[in-house]
């Protein structure tokens, strides 16, 4: 099997890869937060991300590959703030080692770069937010690329849970406040194509196997607003109904960075990978059936015989 450096396997959608990549590569996690472990993956504590550490790591892994999710593989549905906004210039730095060493080299990037009128965004879209983190994500993107033009760089919005007690995904938070009887600022103004991790997981290893390089958008094949989503929980979870946002909502300024329509137009990587973009429905019944052991926020009878994140 292939080894794999996930770098930041503290994140959402680094725990997940790393979970779905574990039965077919070799995984190697790196975690900026300590304690981090995830089952079938080797599990790195990197207090230094100096490029003598980055050189250091690569050298004592030989990977095959390095999938880097950083501030930008958070989704843009996040509650909690990402401080410094979604600046991701330390994978500049990982992808120049990629390209000394000959390694392949995956950025996990956003949707919300866009902020565009209520259509869906293919690759060549050029309805970007003009918030500073989104032009900044931007010029990330297009300087990977140049340091390494067969770097893969995936736009995406996922949903997990999260390998850190301390912070919490907004499908969590959702869940808690579904079983609580209230959604909180779960507006239906924006629009996205969120997709279950470990579901990105296996569209990503399809992307690897047939050799994809450049930007490659990889949501989910439903159009939801947040609302939506929640309502959609709330069935397959057998709780009560969300409820009904405060249509003053509609009247807040639906600009800036994740405020508008982010949805992701997957035809391409449809059609490259010959697969089936994932629903939501599967999506979610795989987000409950993940939930880790220590929680008690799924009704057994959704929870019972399945397998928790990151089990074998």
């Amino acid at each position: 099997m292939n080894s794999v450096l996930i770098v930041g396997v503290e994140s959402i959608a680094g725990a997940g890869l790393a979970t779905a990549l574990s039965s077919t590569h070799h995984v190697t996690g790196l975690s900026n937060v300590a304690g981090v472990e995830l089952a079938n993956c080797r599990t790195l504590h990197l207090s230094s991300t100096s490029v003598t550490t980055i050189e250091q790591q690569i050298q004592s892994v030989s990977p095959a590959r390095i999938v880097f999710c950083g501030k930008a593989s958070r989704s843009s549905w996040d509650r909690q703030p990402v401080q410094n906004g979604f600046d991701d210039s330390l994978a500049l730095e990982w992808a120049r080692a990629a390209s000394r060493h000959r390694i392949d080299f995956t950025f996990v990037s956003s949707d919300s770069v866009f902020a565009g009128p209520w259509m869906s965004h293919t690759e060549d879209d050029d309805h970007f937010s003009s918030h500073e983190s989104a032009v900044r994500l931007r010029e990330v993107e297009t300087e990977i690329l140049n340091v390494l033009p067969e770097a893969l760089i995936v736009r995406t919005n996922v949903f997990g849970w999260s390998p850190c007690s301390t912070e919490q995904g907004f499908a969590a938070a959702m869940l808690d406040e579904i079983s609580n009887g209230l959604v909180e600022r779960a507006d239906f103004v924006r629009h996205a194509s969120p997709v279950l991790v470990t579901d990105l997981g296996r569209l990503i290893e399809k992307a690897f196997d047939a050799e994809v390089c450049g930007l490659l958008h990889l949501g989910g094949a439903e159009r939801l607003s947040p609302y939506q989503f929640a309502e959609r929980l709330s069935a397959v979870a057998d709780r009560p109904a969300a409820i009904i946002p405060d249509e003053s909502l509609l009247s807040q300024n639906s600009h800036g960075r994740d405020r508008g329509e982010t949805t992701l137009d997957c035809s391409v990587a449809r059609e490259l990978l010959g697969v089936t973009i994932p629903l939501i429905e599967d999506g979610l019944t795989g987000f409950l059936a993940q939930c880790p052991a220590s929680a008690d926020r799924v009704p057994a009878v959704v929870a019972s015989g399945r397998t928790t994140v990151g089990a074998a």
